[in-house]
């Protein structure tokens, strides 16, 4: 994949650019592993920023990572990233220790997210938020899917554990809406521009794509994605929730805990 680099204070540009190159070889190493999983579109490349290039110059999105126009946009710095996170702690002590102890592999599967929205089974065109009561779905799977590849299984439970933790935290801040009002609490909400708030519902998609392929899918990740497939081919006229309420027969309750409506 071919990179560039976009910075607004050069004295930035050695340094991110060398951050860049290591991130794009895990990123190789991640597409790798996803062909396994699903067929996908390779992005035409991607650009490595600065946080002011990314979100000011390309964006007014407040995260330095997205895609668009085919391009993946990333800051690659480990410390903006851990800036950006440790904001959101709240003294939370397990979330300070892991967000101070960051690697290249939790910027990878930030950069790997990206990648993963190109994956061919979703059902709509990325950026394409037509079905937006559906995107919560994509968001999951764009950061759990990366998450198993990328990082060893004490790091992924770690982090899934302090995003469980966050997610309590926060209920009080931001309400426990159903999951298909995705991005109701920040940017995409067009209300709190915090990285709590932008992060609330990716906390919240991640953990019910996980529940979902760990407790009903028996770890199978190919079985959550054959179900995706199943609504998305013969069912889409139903709501995506109530598909999966009705696949794996959930309790009013356990619906409920998982912030899925019918």
């Amino acid at each position: 994949m071919e990179y560039a680099v976009s910075v607004t204070d050069t004295s930035y540009t050695e340094e991110i650019e060398k951050n860049g190159r290591l991130l794009l070889e895990k990123l190789t190493h991640f597409s790798r592993s996803l062909e396994s999983i699903t067929t996908f579109g390779t992005p035409r490349g991607i650009i490595f920023h600065d946080l002011k290039s990314a979100t000011e110059l390309y964006s007014t999105i407040p995260l330095p990572a997205y895609t668009s126009r085919d391009l993946i946009h990333i800051n690659p710095l480990i410390d903006t990233w851990k800036d950006i996170f440790l904001s959101t702690t709240r003294g939370l002590v397990k979330a300070e220790q892991y967000y101070n102890d960051l690697s290249m592999d939790d910027i990878a599967v930030i950069a790997a997210h990206e990648l993963t929205h190109h994956s061919d089974f979703f059902n709509s065109e990325f950026e394409d938020w037509d079905e937006e009561e559906n995107m919560w779905f994509e968001e999951g799977m764009c950061f759990y899917i990366p998450r198993k590849i990328i990082l060893s299984t004490e790091k992924f439970n770690s982090i899934m554990e302090v995003e469980r933790s966050l997610i309590e935290l926060y209920k009080a801040d931001y309400g426990e809406y159903t999951i298909d009002l995705f991005g109701e609490s920040g940017y995409r909400g067009g209300h709190d521009l915090g990285y709590s708030s932008a992060f609330y519902d990716y906390w919240r998609s991640t953990h019910i794509v996980h529940v979902l392929i760990d407790k009903y899918c028996g770890g199978d990740i190919d079985k959550l994605i054959k179900y995706y497939k199943d609504w998305a081919n013969n069912s889409s006229e139903i709501n995506l929730q109530k598909f999966f309420i009705e696949k794996f027969k959930l309790s009013k309750h356990e619906a409920k805990e998982l912030w899925l409506g019918a």
